[in-house]
């Protein structure tokens, strides 16, 4: 179980042009406390903040620690 205020970098995606599909940029994100509206999460998933305040529930597979010192 990764604690709150844990530093993430979610994975990113190559294009695929053939389909039409951009590529999406690997971005960081911090691990928040869950609010009672999120309760029960899911085993192996967590929930992120990004810098512009955005939330999203991820799962363990879709991200790496960059930073967990508290």
């Amino acid at each position: 179980m990764l604690k709150p205020g844990t530093r993430i970098e979610l994975h990113g995606r190559p294009a695929v042009p053939s389909f039409g599909f951009p590529g999406v940029a690997p971005e960081r994100a911090t691990i928040v406390k869950p609010r009672k509206v999120n309760l029960p999460m899911r085993p192996g998933y967590h929930l992120v903040q990004f810098a512009d305040g955005g939330k999203l529930c991820v799962h363990e597979s879709g991200f790496r620690v960059v930073d967990n010192r508290p």
